[in-house]
């Protein structure tokens, strides 16, 4: 005759039963110290990474200004230490408003009359503390001598991605 198999496995007064632990004891108990003691292991899901890039909404330029400083360009979040946050920005040329023939070209950078800002990276520790860029907006005084009367309207584009860190 068989004897049946139990579902509880016991330590001392520790019982392991599927998904519980039950630590039973008893009162009184003479002359010793009824004491039991077990664990639970706790996991998480898998934190995605986030981050935030923040970019000036609008900028005014003042007439014959040759480099104005705009704002700044900041990436923060938490994201894996195999990624960064990369982004492009791109922007060449204002349009007059009453004249779209007549335009005026530009370049964004990060100092005045600086390398043009094309890319800007953040990678994981960069991105927790918070990195960033001033932006300023670069106009030669030769665009301004030949541009048209009026107002002028221009974009710089901003695109924002997590890539593979190298």
């Amino acid at each position: 005759m068989a004897t049946p198999a139990l579902a509880d496995e016991e330590t001392g007064r520790v019982y392991h039963n599927g998904d519980t632990i039950e630590l039973r004891g008893e009162d009184p108990v003479v002359g010793t110290n009824d004491s039991q003691t077990s664990t639970t292991q706790l996991t998480t899901d898998n934190a995605d990474s986030h981050y935030m890039v923040s970019i000036p909404a609008a900028a005014k330029i003042n007439f014959n200004a040759v480099d104005t400083l705009i704002g700044n360009l900041q990436i923060t979040g938490n994201i894996k230490d195999s990624k960064k946050v990369h982004v492009t920005v791109s922007g060449d040329h204002f349009v007059n408003k009453n004249n779209v023939n007549s335009t005026m070209a530009f370049k964004v950078a990060a100092a005045a009359d600086g390398a043009s800002l094309t890319n800007f990276d953040a990678n994981s520790a960069e991105a927790k503390n918070g990195k960033q860029t001033p932006l300023y907006v670069h106009i030669d005084r030769t665009q301004w001598d030949q541009a048209t009367a009026g107002e002028y309207t221009g974009h710089i584009t901003f695109n924002a991605t997590l890539a593979d860190a190298q």
